[in-house]
């Protein structure tokens, strides 16, 4: 069956199950499903955008506004009613009063029932064409579980507005803005790559971001960008992304753990402000394009438990901590910074242990009220000396169990060290 036309292929209105299975969307003006009372059921399907369509499915609870804030009228010489093209290879079923409307294309009224919840389960099925957000879930009272989906060329694959939504074995391709978005919502991701998109991710305020298993690669901006949400990542791969980093996180509670980096412009992990605890990191070839920054692992105003990095091949700092940040790092190994191995800076204070540095101009570095604490270390390979500190204010280095063949910088006054 293929639903050709109109400016939605079929509207759910009043709370009832609609199943598709083997269906086809193209052409429709705003979008090609909507339900705002009910459940949706889709297997086997595929949905194709007019150029300016807006949505693919959207599932909103009540009586919303349209999906950018007004309803479209559909072009001169179009019809506001989609048409059916055939229904040889697939089909709909409506269960409703035998009366109602059925078929593709149908419009189910009944009356209003604001907040009424609507759930979704979608599976096996296609999005290609340049939908602004292929899925959109609106609502509090709003559940979908997506399942082995395919996204090409939709800004946005799934935008979650303060609904529930859970993505499994899932790709998306081709966009230009967040592939995956939560705002005031939940939002599960396992299993799902992206490729390209200015974020692979994106989330403000979420509720709840679990993501497990999850692979961006040449993101525009960066692999993730979360904003104020409650995050629990696992299993992440970010490869070759754009000038905001592999990671960016700004505030928020964030559990990370197992989290592969290669490949970034400026930043391997960013966090600002919140609360960060991070395992189990591997972030290799960061680079900068104007020589400021280029670094490892950059904390600024975070409070972040750190255990089991790497970092390799940093043009900048492989550990920075900055504005007050609190930074424990436990585990670390660091090799070819570019800049220097630990830094604090600007009121920042870092306790370290068991720090091995191959490779970099300095090993440690303190500036601008920075302390740093560092037990069991070995450095090597170092160009400029293995201690820049400044020596104003309430700058402070301490150091135990250290060894280096460098000696330079010891003897600096606020610099205290213990080899043994």
């Amino acid at each position: 069956m293929v639903v050709q036309g109109g400016l939605w292929g079929l509207e759910v209105t009043d709370g009832g199950h609609v199943r598709l299975a083997r269906v086809g969307f193209s052409g429709q003006v705003t979008g090609a499903v909507r339900v705002e009372a009910g459940r949706l059921d889709v297997e086997d399907s595929r949905f194709e955008a007019a150029p300016a369509a807006m949505v693919g499915v959207l599932l909103e609870s009540g009586r919303a506004p349209s999906p950018e804030g007004g309803e479209q009228s559909a072009p001169r010489g179009a019809s506001s009613k989609p048409e059916v093209l055939s229904n040889t290879d697939g089909a709909m079923h409506v269960p409703h009063d035998s009366k109602a409307a059925t078929g593709a294309g149908a419009r189910q009224e009944g009356p209003r029932h604001a907040g009424a919840l609507v759930e979704a389960h979608i599976r096996g099925s296609t999005f290609t064409g340049p939908y602004r957000r292929a899925v959109r879930l609106r609502g509090a009272d709003v559940r979908a579980t997506l399942e082995d989906l395919q996204f090409t060329g939709a800004a946005t694959a799934v935008g979650v507005d303060g609904a529930y939504a859970e993505v499994r074995r899932s790709t998306a391709e081709g966009g230009q803005a967040a592939a995956f978005s939560v705002m005031d919502g939940t939002l599960i991701l396992d299993e799902v790559s992206v490729t390209g998109h200015e974020y692979g991710v994106s989330a403000m305020q979420a509720r709840k971001l679990d993501v497990h298993r999850f692979t961006s690669v040449r993101a525009i901006r960066a692999g993730m960008g979360l904003l104020m949400s409650r995050v629990r990542l696992r299993d992440i791969v970010v490869r070759d992304s754009g000038a905001y980093g592999g990671l960016q996180f700004s505030g928020g509670d964030l559990d990370v753990q197992g989290v592969r980096v290669d490949g970034a412009a400026e930043y391997g992990v960013m966090a600002l402000r919140g609360k960060l605890r991070l395992r189990d990191v591997d972030i290799r070839r960061v680079h900068t394009a104007d020589g400021v920054t280029g670094d490892g692992l950059h904390l600024r105003q975070v409070e972040a438990d750190v255990e089991g990095v790497v970092v390799r091949d940093a043009q900048g700092a492989c550990v920075l901590a900055a504005q007050n940040a609190r930074v424990s790092l436990r585990g670390a190994k660091l090799e070819a910074c570019g800049y220097v191995g630990l830094l604090t800076d600007t009121l920042a204070r870092m306790n370290a242990a068991n720090v091995d540095i191959q490779g970099a101009a300095t090993a440690l570095g303190a500036l601008g009220d920075g302390e740093l604490r560092v037990e069991s270390l070995s450095a090597s390979g170092l160009e400029t000396g293995f201690v820049h500190a400044e020596c104003e204010g309430a700058t402070q280095v301490y150091l135990k169990k250290f060894r280096s063949e460098d000696t330079r910088g010891l003897s600096a006054r606020c610099v205290h060290a213990s080899p043994k």
